[in-house]
């Protein structure tokens, strides 16, 4: 077994290694309790085997140095450093693979598995007393270049060589290939903490005790740069910091070039023209120059170069006035889209831009629909659970971006489906679209040209342009709601229009159904009628006629006349149907006309112990018009009274005269009123009372008869009454609180007759 021991310089008696290995491994575990706190569902286990293996290596290598330790324990401690460094890289590639969501192929597992048993392997042999000496040997004899311990750790330094460079490559790789500038930025951290990490690694084994505490110095910087995408979710962009310190290195330069020129230019002045310029003035002159060319020359320079390594947004106002001359006037949510998108790819320099429309659904959870505007996306729509975190940010009206979805601590618990989905997108920033504190949807901007991250001042921008969307939102919602009311609208008119058509052709067939009824029916009814005269006739000639006989004689010539009374309102309702009822007027007495109407009601009236009261109409005009229909008309009125007023009840009928002033027009009116004091009608049948067959209440109710109370009949007296009144140019109508059983409001029934002359006919 070789004999060998690492000795370096003392300082103040405690090796400097010692010190930087100790610090930095208590400064890794700091980094490890902010990471657990940072992140809700933890650190993963590979983060777990990668630190561990990186916090034995530097207590071994702490040990491995510290002179104080027997040199046993030290030899022990180096070697077996040696084996857990060549595992570091292995532990740096799981965790690699973990970091960028990207599973290791199996082989992969396998050559891990292999190279850390070569590892133990060669740390193991030639160091036993069973197989060292023996390795020696045999080393010997085959007259191998070198010695089995250098061998042994060569080995070791090759495998983690191999692992980090793999580590190095596989990173640089995913840089390459991530176009979300967010995402860049965290694999770029990686990348860079990693480097330093390789590096600090490898000048901590070199002999050199001032490298050596150079290497763990550069190593501790790199595992902290290594832990910030872990513990901190905003992290400064390594390009944009680049840029900034290049754009200030490139104009130092050359505003010391400016000044070291005029300073140049100045001593050439003096030493062709010595004394000619007092020392003052050529001070003075020099401090002008300086100035004007800072002014004329170095800043514009500076903002050249500003302008040119970090691009910014030129003019805003300009931009947001752009954005908003172009989406101001259109209608459709696609022609938004498209041209929205247009404006903002000339702005930011887009390749990638859709816009969400949110709807609410019944289970109160938001679907997403995807607008495009550039490039590619999916068509199926997106959902939103009411309690999700990402829904309630936007609701809140703050933009978010992919990485802050993904990584950020509060957005952890958000549905995975609601992130994948987002993920499928293929944009960077989602800018809410409010309008009155209510979410309509979202402008979904993919990466800025050049890689570049969205800027505060551009979220700024991107807000005010998502506060003109929602207003043209809004204008084209409101159009669509038209559009769409619009076309029920023209639906329901289609449909009333067919149902218009319908009735009237049922309207048709009914009036030709009750006429020919009618004509149908009176043949049978005057044979009825005739026999039954016939045999009463005979009864009556008899010495003894049969009581019980001649009251059923009696009821059926009863029977038989209200049925006729029946038939003739049917085939008259039939003819106002047609428009040919036949009209032949005469002059005509109020007086004359109502006491032929309610004569032949005087004994229904005594029957049902009502008072019928007519106060006098003398002086009242005459009328032309058909004497015979306007009884009829009448009598149903005053019958419709008798059947709806309770027993004990009282009819009054009165007459007087109205003017054209008060009836509005140019022609006088006698208006004929009955009132009753029955159970009223509700306001909401006091117009459907005068259409043919409508009944006031359940139909299974019904109740026939000529005078009895509540005795509905066919339904058709009201509305003969009106078809005759409208045929001389008249009008009726109703008047009634209502309709109550109880307290018996009543009706009063208004009928209006024109006071036409026989010249003006």
């Amino acid at each position: 077994m070789v004999n060998w021991t690492p000795g370096f310089p003392i300082w103040n008696g405690v090796q400097i290694g010692v010190i930087l290995a100790l610090g930095w491994g208590v400064w890794q575990v700091g980094l490890l309790a902010r990471m657990v706190w940072g992140r809700e569902e933890g650190l993963p286990w590979e983060a777990w085997v990668y630190s561990g293996l990186g916090i034995l290596w530097q207590g071994l290598w702490a040990v491995a140095i510290w002179q104080g330790v027997p040199p046993l324990i030290r030899f022990t401690a180096w070697n077996l450093a040696g084996v857990v460094l060549s595992l570091l890289p292995m532990g740096a590639l799981l965790w690699i693979g973990r970091f960028l969501e990207r599973r290791l192929p199996r082989w992969a597992l396998l050559l891990m598995g292999l190279g850390a048993g070569v590892a133990l392997i060669a740390a193991t042999l030639p160091y036993r007393p069973e197989t060292g000496p023996a390795l020696s040997a045999w080393w010997n004899t085959r007259r191998i270049p070198g010695d089995p311990v250098l061998w042994s750790w060569g080995i070791r330094e090759g495998i983690w060589g191999i692992g980090t460079a793999l580590g190095l490559g596989w990173l640089g790789w995913a840089y390459l290939h991530i176009h979300r500038p967010l995402h860049r930025n965290r694999v770029a951290y990686e990348f860079l903490g990693a480097g330093l990490v390789a590096l600090g690694e490898g000048l901590a084994w070199t002999p050199r005790s001032d490298w050596i505490a150079l290497g763990w110095g550069i190593r501790g910087i790199g595992i902290t740069i290594l832990a910030l995408p872990m513990g901190w979710l905003e992290l400064p962009s390594l390009r944009q910091v680049g840029r900034s310190l290049l754009a200030w290195g490139l104009s130092g330069i050359l505003q010391i070039g400016l000044v070291w020129g005029i300073l140049a230019g100045a001593a050439a002045a003096r030493a062709s023209l010595p004394g000619v310029v007092p020392v003052g003035l050529e001070w003075g002159g020099i401090a002008l120059a300086i100035v004007l060319a800072q002014w004329w020359i170095g800043w514009p320079l500076h903002r050249w170069l500003r302008r040119r390594l970090l691009p910014a947004v030129d003019e805003p106002a300009a931009a947001v006035r752009r954005y908003g001359q172009t989406i101001s006037n259109l209608l459709d949510v696609e022609a938004l889209a498209q041209a929205a998108f247009t404006v903002l790819q000339e702005t930011f320099g887009l390749r990638q831009g859709v816009l969400l429309l949110f709807e609410e659904q019944p289970d109160a959870s938001l679907q997403a629909r995807v607008i495009r505007g550039l490039g590619e996306a999916p068509d199926d729509p997106g959902r939103f659970a009411p309690d999700s975190p990402i829904l309630q940010a936007w609701q809140e009206g703050r933009s978010l971006t992919q990485y802050e979805i993904d990584f950020g601590k509060a957005f952890q618990r958000a549905d995975p489906a609601e992130r994948r989905w987002l993920q499928r997108l293929g944009v960077e920033l989602f800018v809410p679209i409010r309008a009155q504190a209510v979410l309509l949807g979202c402008l979904a901007l993919g990466a800025r040209s050049g890689a570049e991250a969205y800027s505060p001042a551009d979220r700024d921008l991107l807000a005010s342009m998502a506060e003109q969307t929602a207003a043209v939102l809004q204008n084209i919602h409101l159009v669509e709601d038209l559009r769409r009311l619009n076309a029920r609208m023209a639906e329901l008119n289609e449909d009333l229009a067919r149902a218009a058509r319908r009735l009237e052709k049922l309207d048709r067939v009914k009036t030709h159904f009750i006429e020919i009824a009618s004509h149908e029916l009176r043949t049978p009814l005057t044979h009825i009628r005739g026999y039954a005269d016939l045999l009463a006739e005979t009864l009556s000639g008899q010495d003894e006629p049969d009581g019980s006989l001649e009251r059923i004689l009696q009821g059926l010539r009863r029977a038989a006349l209200r049925l006729e009374e029946i038939i003739s309102a049917m085939l008259d309702i039939s003819q106002i149907d047609a428009e040919a009822l036949s009209i032949y007027p005469i002059s005509i007495q109020i007086p004359t006309l109502v006491r032929m109407a309610v004569e032949p009601l005087e004994g229904a009236i005594a029957e049902r112990r009502q008072k019928l009261i007519v106060e006098p109409m003398e002086g009242l005009p005459v009328i032309y018009g058909d004497l015979t229909r306007l009884v009829q008309a009448l009598r149903h009125v005053v019958q419709n009274a008798i059947k709806f007023t309770p027993d004990g009840g009282t009819i009054t009928l009165r007459a007087r005269r109205v003017s054209a002033e008060e009836a509005g027009g140019s022609t006088d009116y006698v208006e004929i009123a009955v009132q009753d004091t029955g159970i009223g009608i509700d306001p909401e049948d006091q117009a459907l009372i005068f259409e043919k067959f409508y009944r006031v209440g359940p139909i299974e109710r019904h109740s026939t008869g000529a005078i009895k109370f509540k005795g509905a009949g066919p339904g058709l007296g009201l509305p003969l009454a009106r078809g005759i009144i409208e045929a001389h140019g008249g009008r009726i109508w109703v008047e009634s609180p209502g309709y109550d059983e109880v307290r018996c409001p009543g009706s009063t029934f208004y009928i209006w007759l024109p006071v036409v002359s026989r010249s003006e006919d």
